[in-house]
């Protein structure tokens, strides 16, 4: 594992290939090896705030300045913040996995 998170190789692989932009703001991002602005590295992006994070189905990658501004914020309501204001980020810009995360938030919300 090259993670905190226990993500699998493999899991880290298939993510990186579905998402080659920030799943929020939709900008290219960079390795943190490769320097360049900490506000553009790619991160680890657990759309849920609870444990466990090793399940890959929601994590997706973002960049640095989305994930740092959303911190532990649940992701509708970081939708309201000024950040994602200023970045006209929402719920119809994000990427499809994050779409689809809200889409079954929604419906096990309506379940319990």
């Amino acid at each position: 594992m090259s993670n905190r998170y226990n993500l699998p190789d493999d899991k880290l692989k298939l993510i990186h290939e579905r998402d080659r932009k920030c799943v929020y703001c939709g900008k290219a991002m960079i390795d943190p090896k490769e320097g360049g602005e900490k506000r553009n590295w790619v991160t680890i992006e657990h759309m849920h705030r609870f444990e466990p994070w090793s399940d890959p189905k929601w994590v997706a990658y973002c960049c640095m300045h989305c994930n740092s501004s959303r911190g532990k914020l649940r992701l509708r309501d970081w939708f309201y913040g000024r950040y994602c204001k200023e970045n006209q980020i929402n719920e119809t810009t994000v990427a499809d996995i994050v779409k689809r995360y809200l889409k079954e938030e929604i419906s096990i919300l309506q379940t319990n």
